[in-house]
C-alpha cells in the first residue's frame, strides 16, 4: 500500500534510468464502475518546468524511492487530457472538503491511500486524520504512535462543489435525516452548500432548509436566486417560512410573500408576522387539519389521507364550529380505533380536557400547557375562542435549544 504523500514529489526515471522530473499529481478514472477507481495516469513536472501526462501503461514500477517509466518523455505528453471523468487527485481532492455519508459529517482530505486491486493500482481510501496531515508534512517515526490513521473508503464519500466534476449521490443523501443534511450544509462554503441543496428535490430541500441555522438560511435563500428559492421555500411549513421572512430585508420579504404558491395562505402569513416571535402568535403555524363535530370518523380519516402531504406532521385534528370557534381535538389514535360511522363530536376531547393557549401567550406558558397535558401540539386561540393556528413541540424545542 502507498499513500499519496509517499509518492508526491518523488523522482521520475525514464526507461534509460535518467531522472526526468518529479510526480506532481495522479489521475484516476471516476467513471469506472469499480468500487475503487483505477489510476490511469500521472502528471510529471519535467526539468524544463513543463508538465507531462504519462499514461499508466507507461509506468513500470512504483516505490517510495521513485517511479520508473517504460518510455521517455516526449512532446505529445504535454497535452493534458481534459475529460470530465478524469480526476486529478492533488488538484481536485487533497485538502478539499468531503461529505462522509457513513459518518454524516464534512471532513478534509489530508492524504490518499492506494493499493493494487485485481492487478491495477487503484485509489482505496482517503485519510482524514492528523496522521495523514503529519505524513504529508514529512514527519516520521514515533510521533505516529499517538495519531492513528482514520481511513474512509472511497465508495462511502462524495465530493461536493460546483467546480468538481463528481456529483453527490442524491439517493444516498436523501436517506439521511434533514437535520443531518443541514449539519453538513452548515459546514460547507456557500457554493458547496447551495450545490448540495440544489441537488435535492424541493420537499427534501425545504425540510433541510428548515433545520439550517437562521443566518445561514438567509444567505442560502439569497444565493439560490429567486426562482429556485421560491420552489424550495414554497414547500416549507408556514411557521418556518415566517421565521425566514422575518430574517430577510423588508423588500425581499414582501417580494417573497407576493410570489408564494397559491396553496400558501399569504394573508395568514402576514397575520403571523404581526405577532412577537416569542409569543404563541409568532410561533404558530396555520397548517393544520380541522373537522366539524358533525363529521363522521370515516370522513375525517379520508380528509387526512387527502391533505396529509401538505402537512409536516399531524398529531391531532382540531374540531371547530361553523364560525371557527375551537371546540376540542381528536387524536389520530382515537380516530383509528373508533367506528367510522361515529360523529367526531362523540369521540373528541373537549376544550376543558385539552385547552388552547391565547395568541399572546409566552414561551413559558405554552411549554407549561404542553407539558401538563402531554401534548405534541397545542391550539392557539384569540379572545373570542377562534382557532388561529397551532404550536408544535419542535417549535418550542427550537426556541429552548436554538443551536441543537
Amino acid at each position: 500500500m502507498f499513500y499519496f504523500s509517499n509518492l508526491f514529489n518523488k523522482k521520475i526515471r525514464d526507461k534509460n534510468d535518467e531522472i526526468v522530473g518529479h510526480l506532481v499529481d495522479i489521475a484516476v478514472d471516476s467513471d469506472d464502475k469499480k468500487q475503487y477507481p483505477p489510476v490511469v495516469g500521472i502528471l510529471v513536472k519535467g526539468k524544463n518546468n513543463k508538465e507531462y501526462y504519462v499514461e499508466i501503461k507507461n509506468v513500470s514500477n512504483w516505490s517510495s524511492g521513485g517511479i520508473f517509466l517504460r518510455c521517455v518523455l516526449n512532446e505529445k505528453m504535454l497535452s493534458i487530457p481534459k475529460e470530465d471523468h478524469l480526476l486529478f487527485l492533488n488538484r481536485h481532492i487533497v485538502d478539499k472538503q468531503i461529505v462522509d455519508l457513513s459518518g454524516v459529517k464534512v471532513v478534509r482530505v489530508n492524504d490518499l491511500q492506494f493499493s493494487i486491486v485485481q492487478g491495477i493500482m487503484s485509489l482505496l481510501a482517503i485519510d482524514v486524520s492528523t496522521s495523514g496531515l503529519l505524513r504529508r508534512l514529512g514527519f516520521h517515526g514515533s510521533l505516529f504512535r499517538f495519531f492513528k490513521p482514520h481511513l474512509l473508503e472511497w465508495k462511502d464519500i462524495h465530493i461536493v462543489g460546483d467546480k468538481l466534476q463528481f456529483d453527490i449521490n442524491k439517493d444516498d443523501l436523501v436517506k439521511l435525516h434533514p437535520a443531518d443534511i443541514a449539519n453538513i450544509v452548515e459546514k460547507l462554503n456557500l457554493n458547496q452548500s447551495s450545490t448540495l441543496l440544489d441537488s435535492l428535490d424541493e420537499r427534501t430541500a425545504a425540510k433541510v432548509l428548515e433545520e439550517v441555522q437562521p443566518e445561514i438560511q438567509k444567505i442560502l435563500v439569497q444565493h439560490l436566486g429567486p426562482e429556485r428559492a421560491m420552489d424550495i421555500v414554497g414547500k416549507m411549513s408556514a411557521d418556518e417560512l415566517v421565521d425566514l421572512i422575518q430574517l430577510l430585508p423588508a423588500r425581499e420579504s414582501v417580494q417573497l410573500i407576493e410570489r408564494l404558491p397559491s396553496y400558501k395562505d399569504a394573508k395568514s402569513l402576514r397575520k403571523i408576522l404581526e405577532y412577537d416571535e416569542d409569543e404563541a402568535g409568532g410561533l404558530m403555524t396555520t397548517e393544520y387539519l380541522t373537522a366539524s363535530s358533525e363529521d363522521t370518523v370515516g370522513e375525517t380519516i379520508e380528509k387526512i389521507k387527502k391533505y396529509s402531504h401538505l402537512h409536516r406532521s399531524i398529531f391531532f385534528v382540531y374540531v371547530v364550529d361553523t364560525e371557527n370557534h375551537y371546540l376540542g381535538v381528536v387524536s389520530m389514535r382515537r380516530l383509528m380505533i373508533s367506528d367510522e360511522k361515529r360523529k367526531v363530536g362523540e369521540v373528541m376531547k373537549r376544550i376543558a380536557g385539552i385547552p388552547g393557549v391565547k395568541v399572546d401567550a409566552n414561551l413559558t406558558k405554552i411549554a407549561t400547557i404542553m407539558t401538563k397535558y402531554n401534548l405534541l401540539s397545542v391550539a392557539v386561540i384569540d379572545n373570542d375562542n377562534h382557532l388561529l393556528g397551532i404550536v408544535t413541540i419542535d417549535d418550542i424545542m427550537r426556541c429552548l435549544i436554538p443551536n441543537a
